[in-house]
C-alpha cells in the first residue's frame, strides 16, 4: 500500500512538471512570436530643422506570417538598471525628450511574411526651434488585430510575446550641458574575506545620455597595488542613476584597504572620483587559529611539567641508588679489615 501511495505521487510529480515544461505562457509565447529587429539601437546626430531617414529592419522567424502593427512611442529609463520603458501617450512623455512626434511612418500596418524581413522606412523631421540635446524614441511592431494603448516594457531588441522595439537615440547639434556625479560610492566597512564588492550609483544631470569609462582599484594598507578592475560601459540616460557593481581582490585579504574609483564622461573627459577604506579580517579562522595556539600551548606546558617531575624523581632515585651503592661500599671495606 506504501508503495502505491508513493508511485502516485511520483506521477503527479511527473504531470505537473511537464506542464509547465510544454504549456508554461513563455513557452508559448517565444515559440508563438520569435522575431528579430536590427539595429536594436540607431544613434544619429542631427541639426535643428533637418530631415533625417532611417531604415529598420524586422525579421519574422516563423514558418508563418504574422500580422500586426508598427507604432512609435517615446522612452524614458527610470530605474538602475537602465531598463527603457515605452511611454504609448505622447502626453505622458517627458517633453524635453520625446521625438515620436518628429518620427512619421510609411505604413502602421503590415504582414511579416514567414521566414523574411520587412525594412521600415521612417522619416524624423526635427523641428527648427528644438534646443540642443538628446531626443529618445522607439519604433515597434505588436502583433494581433488590434494595437492596445497602454504601456509596456521595451525588451531590448529580443523577441518577446508581445511586441519587439528597436530604439532611436537622437542627438540634436549644439551646446549641450555635460554634467554627472557619483552619487553613491559604497562598500560594507567590514568583509570577513574577500572578494570585496563595491557598489556605485552615476547620476547624470546633462541634456544627453552619457557612457562612463574607468576603474576602480583596490590598496593595501602600505598603498600597494591589490587590483584594478575597469567599470563596464554602460549608457547613463538624462535625468537618470545607473548602478554598477565589482568585485576586487581574491578570498583570503586581510587588514586595511582603500578602493578607489576614477570615472571619465562626456565629449571633453569630465573626471569623477571617489575613495572609500573597509577591513578585512578573517575572524573565524583567526579564532579557530588562536584556540589551537591555546590548546598546544597548554599541552607543551603539561607535558613539559610532567617532564620535569619525572626528571626530578629520577634523579631523587638515582641519589638514593647512589647513597646505597655507598653504604654497601663501606660495609665491604670493614669486612675486610
Amino acid at each position: 500500500m506504501k508503495n502505491t501511495n508513493n508511485l502516485k505521487k511520483i506521477l503527479v510529480f511527473l504531470v505537473v512538471l511537464t506542464s509547465l515544461l510544454f504549456f508554461s505562457p513563455q513557452t508559448y509565447a517565444q515559440s508563438n512570436l520569435p522575431l528579430v529587429v536590427y539595429p536594436a539601437r540607431n544613434q544619429i546626430e542631427v541639426e535643428p530643422g533637418e530631415k533625417h531617414y532611417l531604415t529598420i529592419n524586422f525579421y519574422n522567424q516563423l514558418d508563418q506570417p504574422i500580422s500586426g502593427y508598427f507604432k512609435v512611442a517615446d522612452f524614458i529609463v527610470d530605474n538602475k538598471n537602465g531598463e527603457p520603458r515605452l511611454i504609448d501617450d505622447v502626453n505622458l512623455a517627458p517633453p524635453k525628450y520625446a521625438a515620436s512626434s518628429w518620427i512619421s511612418l510609411l505604413y502602421d500596418k503590415a504582414t511579416l511574411p514567414a521566414n523574411e524581413r520587412v525594412r521600415l522606412q521612417l522619416t524624423i523631421s526635427v523641428p527648427k526651434d528644438v534646443k540642443p540635446g538628446g531626443k529618445y524614441a522607439a519604433i515597434f511592431f505588436q502583433s494581433g488585430e488590434t494595437l492596445p494603448d497602454r504601456s509596456i516594457p521595451e525588451q531590448k531588441g529580443i523577441g518577446t510575446a508581445l511586441r519587439i522595439a528597436s530604439l532611436i537615440y537622437i542627438k540634436v547639434k549644439g551646446p549641450i550641458t555635460e554634467k554627472a556625479f557619483i552619487s553613491r560610492f559604497f562598500a560594507p566597512k567590514f568583509f570577513e574575506y574577500g572578494p570585496i564588492k563595491v557598489e556605485f550609483d552615476i547620476y547624470n544631470r546633462g541634456d544627453y545620455h552619457i557612457t562612463p569609462k574607468g576603474t576602480v582599484s583596490l590598496a593595501d594598507f602600505f598603498n600597494n597595488p591589490v587590483e584594478k578592475k575597469l567599470i563596464e560601459e554602460k549608457n547613463v540616460f538624462p535625468d537618470s542613476v545607473r548602478t554598477y557593481q565589482l568585485n576586487l581582490g581574491k578570498k583570503w585579504l586581510i587588514g586595511k584597504y582603500k578602493t578607489n574609483l576614477s570615472v571619465f564622461y562626456g565629449e571633453t573627459g569630465q573626471a569623477l572620483t571617489s575613495s572609500l577604506e573597509v577591513w578585512v579580517f578573517p575572524w573565524r579562522v583567526a579564532l579557530v587559529i588562536v584556540l589551537t595556539l591555546i590548546i598546544i600551548t597548554l599541552l607543551i606546558k603539561h607535558f613539559y611539567k610532567d617532564l620535569i617531575k619525572k626528571e626530578i624523581n629520577l634523579e631523587k632515585e638515582l641519589e638514593k641508588e647512589k647513597q646505597e651503592i655507598e653504604k654497601l661500599k663501606a660495609a665491604l671495606r670493614r669486612k675486610q679489615e
